[in-house]
C-alpha cells in the first residue's frame, strides 16, 4: 500500500483555512464586547452636584415659635442659600470641597467654613483669622470655641436630640425631635424656632448659637453639617 504524501499546495491550503477561521473568531470577539463609554462631562456634574448637595436634601422653612416663617435653607447644585419669609436672599453658601464660601445678597464675602467630619472651622473672610470652631468629641458630643480656644458652647447628646450649655454647664437651650417636628427651645421650654421639614437635630443646634452674632454665619455652620449629613 502506497501511502499518498500531502502536496505542498494543500498544506498550504490548510494553513490557510486555519487563518481564516481564527480571524473571524478573533473579530467576532472584538466585535461583540462591548465597550464601556467614558463618563460624559454631564455625568461627572451630576456626581459633583450630589456629592454638594445629598438627593434627600430639600428646602427646610424655619418658623418662629408662633407660626410665622422666618426664614428658608434651600440647596443648590453649589451649596445653599438662605431667603427670608418674602423669598428675598439672605445669604448664600458656594461649596468647593471641604471649604464653604459664605456670601450676603450683595456678593460680598462674609466668611469661610473650612473642614469636614468632625471639626469645622469658621474663618474671616479674609482667611486669615479663625473666629470659631466647632468640634465633635469621642462620646458624641460637640463643642463650640472661639477663635481663642476659648470653650462657649458645649452640646450634649440627649435622648429627646441635644442640649447647648455654657460653659459652666448651665442649661441655654435644647433641640427636641417630637411626632415629627423639630424644634430649639429656649431653657423654660419655649420655642424660638420649629420646623416640620427634613433636617437635622445638630444642624438646628447652630439657630441657638446666639455668641455667634451674625445669622448667616450660624446658618453657614448649619449649611456644612446638613450637606455632611453629620450627626
Amino acid at each position: 500500500m502506497v501511502t499518498e504524501r500531502p502536496t505542498r499546495n494543500g498544506i498550504s491550503r490548510c494553513y490557510l483555512g486555519l487563518l481564516a477561521v481564527t480571524c473571524w473568531a478573533s473579530w467576532g470577539c472584538s466585535h461583540d464586547a462591548p465597550v464601556s463609554p467614558a463618563p460624559s462631562g454631564s455625568q461627572n456634574a451630576d456626581a459633583t452636584v450630589t456629592a454638594i448637595s445629598p438627593p434627600d436634601l430639600a428646602k427646610i422653612k424655619f418658623k418662629t415659635g408662633v407660626g410665622e416663617t422666618a426664614f428658608s435653607w434651600k440647596p443648590q447644585t453649589d451649596g445653599a442659600k438662605l431667603v427670608d419669609a418674602n423669598d428675598n436672599e439672605i445669604s448664600r453658601y458656594n461649596r468647593d470641597g471641604t471649604k464653604i464660601k459664605i456670601k450676603g445678597p450683595n456678593d460680598v464675602v462674609l466668611a469661610y467654613v473650612v473642614g469636614a467630619g468632625d471639626e469645622y472651622k469658621v474663618k474671616s473672610a479674609d482667611q486669615q483669622t479663625e473666629l470659631w470652631k466647632f468640634q465633635k468629641q469621642a462620646d458624641g458630643d460637640w463643642k463650640l470655641k472661639d477663635g481663642n480656644e476659648k470653650l462657649i458652647y458645649m452640646v450634649k447628646s440627649r435622648p429627646y436630640g441635644f442640649e447647648i450649655e455654657d460653659g459652666n454647664e448651665r442649661s441655654l437651650a435644647k433641640i427636641k425631635l417630637k411626632d415629627g417636628k423639630l424644634s430649639l427651645r429656649d431653657p423654660a421650654e419655649k420655642t424660638l424656632y420649629y420646623t416640620k421639614d427634613k433636617a437635622s437635630a445638630i444642624a438646628m443646634c447652630c439657630l441657638g448659637f446666639e455668641a455667634v452674632k451674625s445669622l448667616p454665619v450660624r446658618c453657614g455652620l448649619l449649611t456644612v453639617l446638613l450637606l455632611d449629613n453629620a450627626k
